[in-house]
């Protein structure tokens, strides 16, 4: 074998051990948390040297950051939004979740231990601030309402998409679905009347 061939073996190595390290830390995180998860599971389940998490992650809270980056940027991906259509952006966040329960138990999880991370993960503080323009954008324009802030109105959408969070998230319904639809209709449409804008704090 090769020197290049050792190269591209041991990058795929290396890129395997860490898809493992990710999948395996999700669903420890998942379910018990930052300050329940354990690497020395998360390394059993992953089939890796805890030497090696700490060498990619340095600790336990590198890997929780890294693990909710990363499903972060999946969602990102897989959601579109159209700031003049935001009952349609609310409806895929909520198919996203019903499809990805571990990443609902996940966001839980840092809302409770961690409500800071978001905003000092750059990708998802960026992403985040795309999303408030585009809105601000579609509200100069009148295409949506401005009875309230943009950041704030995004906030609001994001909180009704985890409306459910009582229930599992593959047992929300298409009802359940459509009331989240109507609900943002309400918050984004204009109204004839003249509107003034709430300040974002």
């Amino acid at each position: 074998m090769t020197q290049r061939q050792d190269i591209g073996r041991a990058t795929r190595d290396a890129a395997d051990t860490r898809r493992r390290i990710l999948e395996a830390a999700t669903e420890e995180f998942a379910a018990v948390g930052l300050s329940g998860g354990r690497i020395a599971r998360i390394a059993d389940k992953a089939q890796a040297n805890q030497r090696m998490i700490y060498a990619y992650y340095d600790n336990k809270d590198g890997l929780f950051n890294a693990v909710l980056e990363h499903h972060v940027l999946r969602a990102q991906d897989a959601v579109t939004l159209d700031a003049t259509n935001l009952p349609d952006y609310a409806r895929q966040v909520f198919d996203f979740y019903r499809a990805n329960p571990h990443f609902v138990r996940l966001l839980l999880w840092q809302h409770l231990e961690r409500p800071d991370l978001t905003n000092s993960l750059v990708p998802v503080r960026r992403a985040v601030a795309d999303k408030i323009k585009a809105i601000e954008r579609a509200q100069a324009a009148g295409r949506v309402s401005s009875q309230l802030g943009a950041q704030q109105l995004l906030d609001h959408i994001s909180a009704l998409t985890l409306g459910n969070i009582a229930g599992h998230p593959n047992d929300w319904t298409e009802e359940e679905r459509e009331a989240l639809t109507h609900s943002v209709t309400l918050l984004a449409t204009p109204s004839a009347a003249p509107e003034t804008t709430t300040p974002a704090p």
